[in-house]
């Protein structure tokens, strides 16, 4: 789509089943051991990128329905205002390590009701509205809230798509 910002939300809502789906097409045909299998180049099993994507994902819910981003996401907002995207990254990360696939599925799904619920609420005017309009703490208001939630749905589905495509293939 040529202009992300001014997808309509019914646009946006197909887009997030779309990714969905192929997301779950994917972790469907694996089972909890070779979800628990570990890259030894970057440290993440598949479960780890799960529970990534969960975090992101729950974060942008609790964005959307008025409660602290941070929080959904299990960090704090000293870590969120001081930290950068990797460190950020390998916070979630740590929060994830070593936990068992099947909870890593059960809580990105959790998530992902979670943040279509949070949706629910939204018309296509809302989505237009900037990210300090979610979050009275923020100076961030000229991005369009969309743009934040396409970056924590499908885009951030299909990155980490490849990277547990590749982890798939070694």
């Amino acid at each position: 789509m040529a202009n992300d910002n001014e997808m309509t939300k019914t646009q946006l809502l197909e887009r997030i089943q779309t990714g969905w789906e192929e997301l779950m097409g994917v972790l469907v045909k694996l089972d909890d051991a070779t979800k628990e299998r570990v890259d030894p180049a970057s440290g993440w099993a598949i479960g780890d990128h799960l529970f990534h994507l969960a975090a992101w994902e729950q974060g942008i819910a609790y964005l959307l329905t008025g409660r602290s981003r941070t929080a959904g996401m299990g960090i704090t907002a000293d870590q969120w205002r001081d930290l950068t995207m990797d460190q950020l990254n390998d916070l979630v990360h740590e929060h994830g390590r070593s936990r068992p696939a099947a909870e890593a599925m059960a809580t990105l799904r959790l998530a992902h009701d979670e943040m279509l619920n949070a949706l629910a609420g939204l018309d296509d005017a809302d989505l237009r509205r900037g990210y300090a309009t979610f979050d009275a703490q923020s100076q961030d208001n000229g991005r369009p809230i969309i743009g934040w939630i396409i970056g924590d749905t499908y885009d951030h589905y299909e990155e980490h798509l490849g990277y547990i495509r590749a982890l798939l293939t070694d």
